[in-house]
């Protein structure tokens, strides 16, 4: 299960998006030591949407302690269908690079604002982390250890992309790459949705 969980975060996290964007865009223009700046302010971004997921999911199953099947079911539908739209718009829908952005503060709150803005990763966490649970045991515990291993691997992968801007920055912009990452993302959150609903 853990196995599962570090393999699909790490597609989550590779999957292009503003985060991606934001950390290509500020680690090319103002170097490596600021891409690994930003990449803390992701992490702290990620750990503010584990502690809104952890209070907020343990305030609901506290009232509603059934809750947690219904959760983990709307969750698996909403898996099923984002990770199919991203399949669909590759493949046979109308699909656009993702485009640059502008980087206008310190590197730490660039990525920190980049990452708390993120409203899909806050709807993402409370559909996605359940999958991954055991409700016999504590689920904010569990909701804090996962988070936390989100925000390390978030940590560490966009801390690597940092460091190798140039590189990085470059096979990451090809249309052909950005393609196959969101395929491979979207397959893997729609297949995260069948099982928890099988």
């Amino acid at each position: 299960m853990l196995t599962l969980y570090l393999i699909s975060t790490i597609l989550l996290i590779l999957a292009p998006g503003p985060n991606m964007v934001m950390m290509i865009a500020l680690a090319s223009s103002q170097g490596a030591r600021a891409g690994r700046i930003a990449a803390l302010g992701l992490m702290s971004g990620v750990l503010v949407h584990t502690v809104v997921a952890t209070t907020g999911g343990s305030l609901l199953f506290a009232q509603w302690p059934s809750g947690v099947y219904a959760i983990r079911l709307l969750g698996s539908l909403y898996l099923i269908y984002i990770g199919g739209r991203m399949v669909w718009a590759q493949l046979w829908g109308q699909s656009r690079a993702v485009v640059g952005v502008e980087v206008t503060r310190t590197p730490y709150m660039q990525g920190l604002i980049s990452s708390i803005t993120n409203t899909k990763t806050l709807v993402l966490f409370v559909s996605f982390l359940p999958q991954f649970m055991d409700i016999q045991k504590s689920l904010a515990g569990q909701f804090i250890v996962l988070g936390a291993i989100y925000a390390g691997l978030t940590l560490g992968i966009y801390g690597l992309i940092g460091s190798l801007a140039g590189w990085a920055g470059a096979v990451l912009q090809q249309p052909q790459v950005q393609r196959g990452l969101r395929i491979v993302a979207g397959c893997v959150i729609a297949g995260l949705g069948v099982w928890g609903v099988w």
